[in-house]
């Protein structure tokens, strides 16, 4: 349909124009904009429905091209919407009603779909004769008529015969089909790669507590100068907007109406009126009192909280009648008293049980109306009155208050309750779930985790302590605003791991186009969502408009009835001969009605009909009103009896269909409030999405000048230092060295700097240490032999200028590894007692000039407790680091070790057989092979095992191999000379992970935990076990294990 034939005025069909154009080009937010804007504006009907027809055109498409099943339902049930807006467009609704039913298998769907293609089909094929104007017409519309009816039949068969199937199993929907979900991520989207940014992160790590938590504190004076240099004038506009905001509101979120109107709300329910009232989002009957009503809570809370036992009725009964008084005492807690008398009645124990269970789901679902629960109400009355029970003592005594009066019913009565309750529809196979789905998955990019707060000067930012430690907080969809001191806020936020640099170079959580308006945000999936509660909400209309049908039925009935009873007052005055039966009567009165009235009492036609014909059901209309009175003649002769039962039973009949329809209606209506909330998340915006997008890219580049200045200096201080060695002598040289190198350190250079020239080498063997109470470390030789070789480097030279970028690289990632490998040792050498226990003894074979002074500081420190000062072992690390000029290499000259998966105690007994073995020539042996012996004539306070890797293992193979050790050992059935039951416990582990990033486990308090760096708490791993499948699952490879000797061996 062209623009040009509907739209009058020139700018309305220029604009449309544009809209298409935009929509045929990609830009559908720009192109949905502009029709939102029209619809809003245009006052003519026919104007409205031809942009909604476009509009729904619109959201086909976009449901057609969504790789996510959940928004294509979304974006289709919008275009739904659009389509039901004019009647005369049944062909799109059907088809749109047929894609909805297939997407989700809503039996719902497949019959609103039957229903609007069989109009179609009737519109299509009117019964005219043969010479009438569709027979007339051009052959190209008749074509088209008959391709329409065709697609028309093919959707009616379709639609039949999925709800005949569904009438002997569920119907099974897309999302419901055998196939492997669709990974909806762009290329672009995947998340941070922890290899990246490796510099950045050891540098990060580097640094001094104190740094980090300044790091916190953002200046808004450098991020506005920050934003003047990189933005535009809207840029700037922005932040200054979004920080006046802040400043006044205390909140970063607020909710904006997407429509033309664009105002604003400070709440989600200011902005739910809004949508309510201004934009069709809510039904209301035109009068209040006519609106459905859900019982309250304290009635749900005496549902749902009674016994529902049987009363033993006429127990009951006599005491009401001969104790009244003791009656009206009983306590009552929920609606229910323990006072009345119980009966053991098996079968009305079981359907009340029955009773309270739908109740309970109906209240769940907020879908019990007050009019079940009233009608429910008049069972007991009617019943107990049968038994001579005054309702007014009903009263007195509470049970017209209370669910428990229907305990006082018989088995019948409670069955006739249950029928009706089982009725009750409690669920509506309608998408809204699913539509809830695309919501969440929209959404889950926008929203925020990090708290964003301000000194009480508003000068500073003060960014979410938990990115010191973590980036796996909760989202905090309030966005509330505090004012805090920065340096009582962030004075003991624990600063541990680089997960903030994940954060700061994460650019898929910044939007890259800055600032773009608040509009265009989820504008697509957000006239979807509206136009759904709208289709809801008319669904809602017509569910009420047959309400008002039904209760006009009643009220006909009622004047059926009347004229019943008025017959039987003129009867008292009569002979019989002259009475007129029942059925006469109605048929007389039906006779005299005349044509021109027939729109208003038609209904009341329909009643006596129904009356007459003793009908099951109600009838609403019919096709001829001559055949209709032909049908009541021939039932004149009824009898006045069948007449006042069939009147009784289609009343009955007419006040469940009404209760029916009210629970309906509710149903409906949290279909409508699901949407509504939906849609009013969508309308919400937080303003740190904004600040976001400026403040990474600020903090990026504050701690990446950082880094740069620390290079720089650290390669200032080379340069000095080779001047220094060429006009100083060899001994001044190494003493200054340590000097300024440990100086410089302290200032600003990271561990990540220091770049050490020889590399720890692959490690394939199995070692163990021990130490000798009077010896740091001893070892033997041995099959598996304990040695460890250290690297003597008088001095690291510095790097010439000639080196490769690609060295340079490498071996700054060896100085990352080398860094991790030794905190985690220290942290797990930190964990011996015995060892703190020796280091308490005097110097007396190492004098003091012999120890390098930060080694020293260390042990001081660890020895003092002083070490478990917050920020004093990072210090510590750090100046230790700086002070080495000997790079420890961990390789070893031990026999390889080809056990396989054998348990730890197999491995110590292959150990203890006189093994044969080359004495070596190049140490100064003879070359004869010999037996060997392990004897050890001292029992060592630590033992030490190393474990050499080929760093190819899988996971499994880790976990085999981890699982082969143990945590207990006794190392008398490896060594000769010891005691039996020589036990030692394992205290602390060192593992490797796949990026060569080191980890410490240490036996704490009956619990192994996993240390973090810069900081010696941890986390819980568990026992052993655990600890055995931790190293699995996350590859760690064990590589150097400290045990102690159990106490009473020692």
């Amino acid at each position: 349909m062209e623009s040009t034939t509907i739209l009058k005025d020139a700018e309305s069909v220029r604009l449309h124009a544009k809209a298409k154009e935009l929509f045929a080009n990609g830009d559908h937010i720009k192109a949905l904009e502009i029709i939102e804007d029209m619809i809003l504006v245009n006052k003519e009907e026919n104007n409205i429905r031809f942009l909604h027809t476009e509009q729904g055109y619109m959201l086909t498409k976009l449901s057609e091209k969504a790789e996510n099943l959940d928004v294509d339902f979304a974006f289709m049930l919008g275009a739904v919407g659009c389509f039901t807006e004019y009647e005369k467009l049944s062909l799109l609704c059907a088809h749109g009603f047929h894609t909805l039913a297939h997407h989700i298998g809503s039996v719902m769907y497949y019959k609103k779909c039957l229903k609007k293609a069989k109009q179609c089909l009737s519109v299509s094929n009117p019964n005219e004769d043969s010479g009438s104007s569709v027979n007339q017409m051009g052959l190209r519309r008749k074509t088209l008529m008959n391709e329409t009816d065709k697609d028309m039949e093919t959707l009616i068969k379709n639609a039949e015969t999925a709800i005949a199937v569904s009438k002997i199993g569920k119907l099974k929907g897309l999302q419901e089909e055998d196939f492997e979900p669709e990974v909806l991520r762009s290329k672009s989207s995947s998340e941070p790669v922890k290899n990246e940014f490796k510099e950045l992160r050891s540098f990060w790590l580097g640094l001094d507590v104190k740094v980090k938590r300044d790091f916190m504190k953002v200046s808004i004076a450098k991020l506005i100068s920050f934003v003047k240099g990189v933005h535009h004038r809207p840029g700037r506009d922005a932040l200054k907007q979004i920080l006046d905001s802040a400043r006044e509101d205390r909140k970063w979120t607020f909710w904006m109406c997407r429509t033309k109107c664009l105002k604003k709300f400070s709440s989600s329910e200011e902005c739910k009126k809004h949508l309510e009232q201004e934009h069709a989002a809510d039904f209301k009957p035109l009068k209040e009192e006519d609106r459905i009503k859900r019982i309250g809570k304290d009635w749900v809370r005496k549902i749902s909280g009674g016994g529902w036992e049987p009363v033993d009725t006429d127990a009951a009964v006599e005491m009401i009648k001969n104790r009244l008084a003791d009656v009206k005492a009983f306590s009552y807690k929920h609606g229910w008293s323990k006072e009345w008398p119980l009966a053991a009645d098996e079968e009305r124990s079981k359907l009340l049980k029955e009773i309270k269970n739908l109740l309970v789901i109906f209240c769940d679902l907020k879908i019990l109306p007050c009019s079940v629960r009233n009608c429910m109400m008049t069972y007991p009355v009617r019943h107990l009155g049968k038994l001579e029970v005054p309702e007014q003592s009903l009263v007195d005594t509470h049970l017209v208050e209370t669910p428990q009066s229907i305990c006082f019913l018989e088995c019948h009565e409670l069955n006739q309750i249950l029928d009706f309750l089982k009725c009750i529809k409690s669920e509506r196979d309608d998408g809204i779930d699913v539509v809830c789905r695309a919501v969440d998955s929209i959404l889950s990019s926008t929203r925020v985790k990090e708290k964003i707060d301000f000194d009480p000067q508003f000068s500073f930012l003060l960014l979410d302590r938990r990115l010191l430690k973590s980036n796996n907080a909760p989202f905090d969809d309030e966005g509330t605003i505090n004012v805090f001191d920065p340096n009582v806020h962030f004075a003991k936020a624990p600063a541990q791991g680089d997960d903030i640099i994940s954060w700061l170079t994460d650019y898929n959580s910044v939007d890259k186009t800055f600032p773009r308006p608040i509009r265009e945000y989820n504008l697509d999936i957000w006239v979807a969502v509206l136009r759904a509660v709208q289709f809801t909400c008319r669904t809602l209309g017509t569910k009420y408009a047959k309400k008002v049908q039904v209760l006009d039925y009643f009220l006909s009935l009622t004047v059926v009835e009347h004229l019943c009873m008025s017959e039987d007052e003129r009867r008292k005055n009569l002979q019989e001969d002259q009475w007129n039966s029942y059925a006469s009567l109605l048929c007389d009165i039906c006779e005299e009605i005349a044509p021109e009235y027939l729109l208003t009492t038609k209904l009341f036609v329909c009643a006596v009909q129904d009356v007459l014909e003793e009908a099951l059901d109600l009838t609403f209309d019919f096709p001829d009103f001559e055949d209709c009175l032909n049908l009541i003649r021939e039932r004149k002769s009824l009898s006045d009896d069948i007449v006042l039962k069939s009147i009784s039973f289609l009343k009955t009949l007419t006040n469940t269909k009404v209760m029916l329809i009210e629970s309906k209606i509710l149903l409906v209506d949290n279909s409508r409030i699901s949407l509504l909330n939906n849609l009013t998340r969508l309308s919400s915006f937080d303003n740190r999405i904004y600040i976001l997008q400026l403040l990474k890219p600020f903090l990026l580049n504050e701690i990446v000048n950082m880094e740069s200045k620390a290079k720089s200096d650290a390669a200032e201080a080379d340069l000095l230092l080779e001047e220094e060695k060429k006009n100083s002598k060899p001994s001044q040289i190494q003493s200054k060295k340590k000097k300024n190198k440990s100086k410089k350190v302290l200032e600003h250079k990271p561990s990540s700097n220091l770049e050490p020239e020889s590399t720890p080498p692959s490690l394939r063997k199995v070692e163990e240490d021990s130490m000798e109470p009077d010896d740091t470390l001893s070892s033997e030789r041995g099959r598996l032999e304990i040695s460890s070789n250290t690297v003597n480097q008088d001095e690291v030279m510095p790097r010439e200028e000639s080196q490769s970028d690609h060295l340079e690289s490498a071996l700054r990632e060896v100085a990352t590894r080398y860094n991790s490998a030794l905190d985690m040792t220290l942290k797990a050498l930190l964990k011996i007692q015995i060892l703190k226990e020796d280091l308490m003894q005097p110097f007396q074979d190492h004098p003091e000039e012999h120890v390098p002074p930060a080694l020293r500081n260390f042990f001081t420190a660890f020895v003092s407790d002083v070490i478990n000062n917050e920020g004093v072992y990072s210090w510590l690390l750090r100046d230790l680091l700086a002070s080495l000029e000997e790079v420890i290499s961990m390789s070893s000259d031990a026999a390889e070790c080809g056990l396989g998966y054998i348990e730890f105690v197999d491995i110590f007994k292959v150990i203890r057989m006189e093994c044969k073995m080359l004495c070596d020539i190049k140490t100064g042996g003879c070359g004869i092979k010999n037996f060997i012996h392990h004897i050890l004539t001292k029992c060592p306070p630590i033992f030490t095992i190393v474990l050499e890797w080929e760093k190819s293992e899988t996971e499994k193979e880790i976990y085999e191999t981890t699982k082969a050790l143990d945590w207990e050992i006794d190392i008398s059935r490896l060594y000769e000379g010891l005691e039996p039951k020589t036990n030692y416990r394992l205290v602390s582990m060192v593992g490797c992970g796949e990026e060569e990033e080191h980890i410490c486990i240490a036996y704490e308090k009956n619990c192994c935990v996993n240390l973090r760096r810069d900081a010696l708490a941890g986390e819980d791993v568990g026992n052993w076990k655990s600890v055995v499948r931790f190293c699995g699952e996350r590859k760690i490879r064990p590589e150097i294990l400290f045990y102690e000797v159990v106490r009473a061996m020692a």
